[in-house]
Parts: C-alpha cells; structure tokens; sequence
C-alpha cells in the first residue's frame, strides 16, 4: 500500500544530518584501509563548517521550509483524488486506476514536484556549494594526514574497505587519519572564490554524505513507526552527527 504520508514524503524528502558512531582505529600486520568519505564527515572542521552554513544560510533554510510546506498544502487536495476509497491510502490499485483513466492529479502532482524541486535546488545551491568547498579543503589535508598516520603506526600498504573480504574494526585508520586533519585544520572557509568548480572527488563524497544521511533518517523513521499504524514522522535529526565508517562485512 502506499500511504498518502509515503507519497507526500518522497516529494518533500529533505538531507538530514549525519549521526553514525565512528570505528576503533589501529594497525593490522601493516595493512590498513580508509575511507576519506568517513574522514571528511567525521572532522572538526566538517562539523565547524556545517555549523557555520547552518547561520550563514539560515534565511535560505528558512524558505526551503516554507516552500516545502506550501507543496504540501498543494499536493494533499491533489491525492484525495486518486484515494477513491477515501481510506487516507493509495493503493496500487488506485495508482494504476489513476493512470489508466489519465487522472489530471498525476500530472498537477508531477508539476507541483517540479516546481517545487527547482525553486528549492535554487535556494540550497549557495549553501551546497559552500559545503562543496569546505569538503575540497579538508580533502587537501588528507594526504598529509594519512602519510603522518602511516608513518607513526609503520603501515605498509592502505587499501579502500572494497577491496577486503574480511578486516577487523582495527585495520581501519579513518579515525586516526581524522585525528590529524584535526590537529592541523580544526576550520576551513565556507567562502569559494566566485571562479572555483567543485572536483569530482568533492562532488562524490558529498552525495555520499547525502546518502548515508538519508540513510540514517530512514532507520529513525521505521524504529518511530507505530506498530500497524502509518508511518510516524520523521523525527528531527542530531546536529553535528558523524558517517559510519564503510567497513568490510564481518563473518557470519
């Protein structure tokens, strides 16, 4: 069944905060992986940044709030035409019905999203592309940090968690590369230059924040459901919480 709150939800979902518990760091017969995804989220000057995008932006964030409520109001009248029934639920049956008889709702409801999303992406790009920034920063601190990580714990070899089959939590040195990065950078500027492009690395890592993010509000979301009830709603998320590390999987 898809519920009126699922719908509407997908249409207004929003980055949440990251709030992931960060691995026990140590070297393992010289081999060692990290995640730089893990590093970046996790650092003081991530948190620094975020904190300070949080007051620069807050007009903007503001807005983005306003402008997702008001699709709201917009789209509830709209999915009351196609819940036949009148049981405040979609069911597939009800979608199909919808698209089989050309219901004008869907194409409102596609329009209101669109709309939406683009009046949005036009309020949140500033403070996205101060977060870019910030993210590129810290990147380049990374290779001294993990070169002074490697150094002083005598790795030989630092490999991505993909390649491993299996690793204890004490082969991955992200932490340790994050320690680092704190001790000489605990700050970076959330002001690019009016020229600069974000590199592909940067614009990686951040969708992968994004996703761990996203990732984090829906485990909160399913552990606040009521149970055989509607999906409850999302519960504001923590600010200034941290990525999980991205591990190998431990034997089963």
């Amino acid at each position: 069944m898809i519920t009126k709150k699922r719908i509407t939800a997908s249409l207004l979902a929003a980055p949440a905060a990251f709030a992931f518990a960060a691995p026990v760091q140590a070297q393992v017969a010289g081999i060692a992986y990290a995640n730089p995804t893990t590093v970046v989220g996790n650092s003081k000057a991530f948190a620094a940044a975020n904190q300070q995008i949080s007051t620069t932006y807050k007009t903007s964030f503001d807005q983005i709030l306003q402008r997702r409520q008001a699709m709201q109001k917009e789209v509830e009248p709209l999915l009351v035409q196609i819940d036949t029934n009148k049981d405040k639920q979609i069911s597939d049956d009800e979608l199909k019905a919808a698209q089989a008889a050309k219901n004008p709702a869907l194409d409102k409801l596609a329009a209101a999203r669109t709309a939406a999303e683009t009046e949005i992406n036009k309020l949140s790009n500033p403070a996205s592309r101060a977060e870019l920034f910030a993210i590129e920063s810290i990147l380049r601190k990374y290779e001294a940090a993990q070169l002074a990580v490697v150094t002083a714990k005598k790795i030989s070899v630092v490999l991505s968690p993909e390649v491993f089959m299996y690793a204890p939590d004490s082969a991955d040195i992200s932490s340790a590369i994050t320690a680092e990065i704190d001790k000489s950078t605990p700050s970076v500027s959330i002001a690019p230059p009016a020229d600069w492009e974000p590199g592909r690395e940067t614009l990686a890592i951040q969708q992968q924040l994004v996703q761990i993010a996203q990732v984090r509000a829906y485990q909160q979301q399913a552990q606040q459901r009521p149970a055989g009830g509607a999906p409850a709603p999302a519960a504001a998320p923590a600010a200034g919480g941290k990525p999980a590390a991205a591990k190998p999987a431990e034997p089963r």
